[in-house]
Parts: C-alpha cells; sequence; structure tokens
C-alpha cells in the first residue's frame, strides 16, 4: 500500500506548485493591465485639465466613445420589425385636409434613413430625394466619430415650392447628432453643403435667411456659465444666406438666456437647484450631472415669425425665432438683432418638441413626458397661460413618444400628430377624432403636410388623392 501510494504522493506536489504559478502569472498580468489602465486613465486626466495638445482629440474621443456607450443602454430606435404593429388603417376622406406628407425616417440600420418621401393621402410615394453621407463628405472633417451610411438619417426639411429641399442630417445614436445641412434639388443633385453640426430643425424666413440650430463641443464655459460642465454639447442657432453661406456668428442659446431677463431658467442647470425628486417622474435623468456634460440644452426646432403671424403676436416681432428647449423644459423666442431671449416660457410639459406659431396666436408643442402614462398635443395661449386644447392619446392607446414627435396645425382645424418613437401619424379633428393615420413602424425623424399649391413641381395632373 505504501509503495503505490508513494508516486500519487510524489505527483501531486509538482501539479499543485504548477497551479499555483499559473495562478500567480495571472494575478500579475491582471495587476499589469490594472495599473497600466489607472496610468492611462491619469495621464488622459492631467492631459484634459492642463490642454496639453492631444487634449482636443481626446474631448472628442470623449463624446464619441460615450455615445457608442450610450447607443448599447439607451431605448435607442429600433428596427423595423420590432415595432409593435397596428391593427387600424383609418382614412376618413370627407374629414381629412388633403396634401402630401414628407417624411423621414432614422431607425438604426437602414439604407433609406438617407432619403425624404412625398406621400399623398394613400401612402404612395409621390416623390423622392436621396442622397447618401459619403457623397456630399468622402472625409468629412466636421464629424467627431462619423458613422457608416446606414446610419447617418434625413432628419428636419423644408421643401421649397420648386422642389428643392433642406435638409438636415443626423448620425443616428450619436451624442453630438448633427452631421450637416445640405440643399438638394428636386433630382437629388447637390446644390450646395453646409458642414458643421447642424442637427433637428431648419426653417426659412420671408427674406431667404435660413435658420438651423447647430451644436459644437464646449471646452470651456464664458463667464456666468462656468457652472456648466465641460467637455458638453452647446447650441446655437446659425443663419445663412439661401446659398449656404455663413452670415455672422452664431448665437448662443446659453448666452442669450443670461444676457436676459430669463436668466433665472438656466438655474435648472446647476447640480444644487434642481434635485431629483423635484423633476417629473419620467424626466429624472434630464437633471443629473451626466446629461448637463452631454447637453445642456437640447434645442429640437427653430421656427421663424412671419409677417402675417407676427400679426396675432403683439409681444413679439416679425423675424423673432421661436425655439424649443428639451432638456430645460422651455419655449422661448429668440430676437437674432439683440441676440438676446425676449420671451420664454415653461409650464406642465417636459422634454418637450416642436413648438409652432399658429395663426389664433396660441402656440402648438409635443409635450413627450409631461404625463406618467404618455405624450400630449398642447396648445398653449401665452396671454392666458391656459390650454384651450389637449390631446393625450384618446382612443389611441399607443400614443406615446419619449423623445422626438411633431405637430402640425391646418387651416381645416385638423391637426396632424407625428408618434415618433411608435411610428405613427395621426390626423385628428378638432373633436379628437382620428380621421388618418400612416403607420410605417418605423421611427418618424420627421413628418411635414404641404398642400397640393405649395408643391407645383409635381408632375401635372398627380393629386393628394388619386
Amino acid at each position: 500500500m505504501s509503495t503505490s501510494n508513494t508516486p500519487k504522493a510524489n505527483n501531486t506536489r509538482p501539479t499543485a506548485n504548477s497551479a499555483r504559478l499559473a495562478i500567480l502569472k495571472k494575478l500579475s498580468l491582471v495587476a499589469f493591465v490594472f495599473g497600466f489602465a489607472i496610468f492611462l486613465f491619469i495621464a488622459g486626466a492631467i492631459v484634459m485639465f492642463f490642454q496639453i495638445p492631444p487634449a482636443e482629440i481626446l474631448e472628442k474621443a470623449f463624446i464619441g466613445i460615450r455615445a457608442v456607450i450610450e447607443r448599447s443602454d439607451s431605448d435607442a430606435p429600433v428596427l423595423l420589425d420590432d415595432l409593435p404593429q397596428s391593427e387600424k388603417k383609418i382614412d376618413i376622406a370627407t374629414k381629412t385636409a388633403d396634401g402630401y406628407t414628407l417624411c423621414t425616417f432614422a431607425d438604426g440600420a437602414n439604407s433609406s434613413n438617407s432619403s425624404a418621401y412625398l406621400l399623398d393621402m394613400k401612402q404612395k410615394t409621390v416623390h423622392r430625394w436621396a442622397m447618401p453621407f459619403s457623397k456630399i463628405w468622402p472625409k468629412p472633417q466636421h464629424v467627431p466619430t462619423p458613422v457608416k451610411d446606414i446610419y447617418v438619417s434625413f432628419f428636419g426639411c423644408h421643401l421649397f415650392p420648386n422642389g428643392d429641399l433642406l435638409v438636415v442630417l443626423h448620425g443616428v445614436q450619436q451624442t453630438a447628432v448633427g452631421y450637416g445641412l445640405i440643399k438638394l434639388d428636386k433630382d437629388s443633385k447637390l446644390i450646395w453643403s453646409y458642414a458643421a453640426g447642424v442637427h433637428h430643425s431648419v426653417d426659412v424666413a420671408s427674406d431667404g435667411t435660413i435658420y438651423a440650430l447647430q451644436h459644437d463641443i464646449a471646452k470651456t464655459m464664458p463667464e456666468g456659465l462656468q457652472f456648466i460642465p465641460t467637455p458638453c454639447l452647446v447650441d446655437s442657432v446659425i443663419a445663412l444666406t439661401p446659398d449656404g453661406i455663413l452670415k455672422n456668428q452664431p448665437i448662443s442659446i446659453l448666452e442669450a438666456f443670461r444676457d436676459s431677463p430669463y436668466a433665472a431658467i438656466l438655474q435648472s442647470l446647476e447640480p444644487a437647484k434642481t434635485k431629483k425628486e423635484q423633476a417629473g417622474p419620467l424626466t429624472v435623468q434630464r437633471f443629473d450631472d451626466k446629461t448637463r456634460k452631454q447637453d445642456a440644452v437640447h434645442a429640437n426646432t427653430v421656427q421663424v415669425l412671419t409677417p402675417e403671424l407676427a400679426q396675432k403676436f403683439p409681444f413679439l416681432k416679425a423675424g423673432q425665432l421661436l425655439l424649443t428647449l428639451r432638456n430645460l423644459d422651455t419655449i422661448a423666442v429668440l430676437d437674432p438683432e439683440s441676440r438676446k431671449i425676449v420671451w420664454a416660457a415653461r409650464g406642465p410639459w417636459q422634454a418637450e418638441h416642436d413648438a409652432n406659431f399658429l395663426t389664433n396666436g396660441h402656440l402648438l408643442l409635443f409635450d413627450n413626458q409631461g404625463v406618467t402614462k404618455g405624450s400630449r398635443i398642447m396648445e398653449y395661449d401665452p396671454s392666458t397661460q391656459g390650454f384651450p386644447w389637449v390631446y393625450s392619446g384618446e382612443n389611441w392607446p399607443s400614443f406615446y413618444s419619449s423623445e422626438r414627435g411633431m405637430c402640425q396645425r391646418f387651416t381645416n382645424g385638423n391637426t396632424l400628430v407625428v408618434n415618433s418613437w411608435n411610428g405613427e401619424i395621426l390626423e385628428l379633428t378638432k373633436d379628437k377624432e382620428v380621421v388618418w393615420d400612416y403607420t410605417p413602424h418605423r421611427f418618424i425623424a420627421f413628418a411635414h403636410r404641404y398642400m397640393p399649391e405649395q408643391v407645383p413641381f409635381l408632375p401635372a395632373g398627380t393629386k393628394p388623392r388619386p
């Protein structure tokens, strides 16, 4: 027995020693990697703090890497097959405001993202514009972390009577979403391009001036705004000539608030001013440090007050700009001449989008998260601060868009509602009856209906309801 046990004992010792050595080697490797990572972190922090030359590269990487992380973490737009299917197909021709609906989509990896579609009332495409990002800018210098063409989407648009189209380009699920502004003719030929972080929205004044939103990565904050952590995205309003040339210096929205009677609104960006328990149930994330570092204001709409509409808003002037500011839960009016905010309001809406002027002197906006179980379309009277009309998804349970969303009022009193995240466009009467819907089951970035007289470039005989 003893002789048979001896070799086993002798064999066990070297095996155990080998295992210990292997474990020690692994631990040493882990310690080395961990230590090296700490060294790189400290080195990067020193570079960023003292703004040593690689700082700008690291800054852009910081924004880009965070975008990749958030793309996997966030409730991002999903692909076509993952969106809920709607059984409702409604078209009550006697009650609709017939026209052509211009749509763009942004739903992940999809080659049709780089297109805009003009649809008739039967949801047939009567015209399409398309242009891949890489054909416009083969080697873009204005985008920190460019993505593939299938991730670049047409977003906000403005259609001219001759078929020319202004298009805002977005990098889908990027932190710095702005990929530029282009103008195409009706045959999708590029007329001009503006290479900067233009995002979300574009509008055209009666004199042809083009207004758009632009964001940039701020390294530092100017006086009076240092409480906002950097680096972060900051929004400006830009004015371009009809040929796409920048007319003057971009107007910083933060500075426009700072220098106005409405500066107190910026206190919601100060860490000590707004606590989580004070925020709405669905907007807690809007008020934490991560959000402030990422995107202080998040402007999503700019609309020019026309001379005709200005008559209905006696406290404003023609040419002033209506802004929708998601991360401030604020709608505001910017005077481009004084470069200051001249009017602003906060209300029961939260994370709102697409405020626009109405012909009755009211404002219409998409309230994304002002209630806990859905979104709302709110008509707001600035003179009384009342809400003469509110739609909360009556008879349409899927009406909820945590982000994005649009609305448009027609001359017959109907309202077009864009439920972006559920991939639905609804037309409602004053009595909130759904009289038309389009459900492509895709994330809808933009939709706007044009009346037949607004699109004379379409071939003769084209009708909105064939």
